[in-house]
């Protein structure tokens, strides 16, 4: 099969006509007909059903529609990173965050955009509960994260500069827990809880998971939110309290302060998140440019 058969079947799908398909393709009907006719045979399955009233997919050929999609997207992608090699281009740098306060950990992006000016960088919305697919697909090329919200995907994700940071109590400055030096693990459990993520998603490790695995205690209330940005709100808002790393505290709000968890017993580790198989040249590029920063 050829990339044009896929192309004039992946336009006839879309529009669920020849004629148009035609049109779209710069080319004219008994093309499109003879080439996708030509297709089916060797794929050995019809993807149309024609009607006097016009064409529409089989279910075979609804699943091969998705899925070819997908491959001309791929096809594309890697057409681009191949021109951008050829070319010395070092082309596009998307960068997932899960939050305006990720900044405090930007340093080695800040860094790379102040050395290399010709990547184009820009930032997309990460969801709390689908980092993988989102690297798999290309939503974006790399975050920071942490590392256990790729467990059991090392084999596909790799990690860049990691390191291990304390984990203290945030709430706002009126919250009684404010009032105290250290917080124990039960003192903790008898506020609301906010949270990153999705409830009962037994699949996924979580720092509420690891906090209270095995004590017993479990919170009064738990508040799972999208990303940072909303559980800061909650925190600003003296809605709960949260357990976060450290370094996040001078990104908080002004009435957001942190105290030590059970004098600083609780770690996590984060780093920086990608998908191996992802060659753009600007995410290598990135990456190769932390290994000598670290080295």
């Amino acid at each position: 099969m050829r990339k044009s058969q896929l192309e004039f079947f992946v336009s006839a799908a879309r529009n669920l006509s020849f004629t148009k398909a035609a049109k779209e393709c710069y080319t004219v009907q008994s093309a499109i007909s003879q080439q996708i006719t030509a297709l089916e045979e060797e794929l050995g399955f019809p993807l149309f059903d024609r009607t006097g009233n016009g064409i529409r997919l089989t279910p075979a050929g609804e699943r091969y529609y998705s899925d070819t999609q997908l491959i001309l997207k791929k096809l594309e992608e890697n057409q681009q990173i191949a021109q951008q090699i050829a070319h010395g281009i070092s082309g596009h740098l998307k960068v997932g965050l899960a939050g305006a306060n990720q900044a405090a950990y930007m340093g080695s992006l800040k860094r790379f955009v102040q050395r290399n000016p010709e990547v184009r960088v820009s930032f997309c919305e990460v969801s709390a509960e689908n980092q993988v697919e989102e690297l798999r697909n290309r939503v974006y090329d790399i975050l920071f994260t942490a590392t256990f919200n790729m467990h059991g995907f090392e084999n596909e994700i790799g990690f860049a500069e990691r390191h291990v940071n304390v984990l203290d109590v945030y709430m706002n400055e009126d919250h009684p827990l404010a009032r105290q030096e250290n917080i124990t693990l039960e003192e903790l459990s008898q506020w609301p809880n906010i949270y990153s993520g999705v409830p009962e998603n037994g699949k996924r490790k979580s720092t509420e998971k690891d906090l209270y695995a095995g004590t017993g205690l479990k919170p009064i209330r738990t508040i799972y939110v999208s990303n940072h940005n909303i559980s800061t709100l909650l925190l600003d808002l003296n809605s709960g309290v949260a357990v976060a790393p450290r370094e996040l505290l001078p990104s908080m709000p002004k009435k957001v302060l942190s105290r030590p968890l059970e004098h600083d017993r609780f770690r996590i580790e984060l780093a920086w998140a990608y998908f191996r198989e992802n060659m753009n040249p600007a995410l290598l590029r990135f990456l190769n440019d932390m290994d000598h920063q670290n080295s």
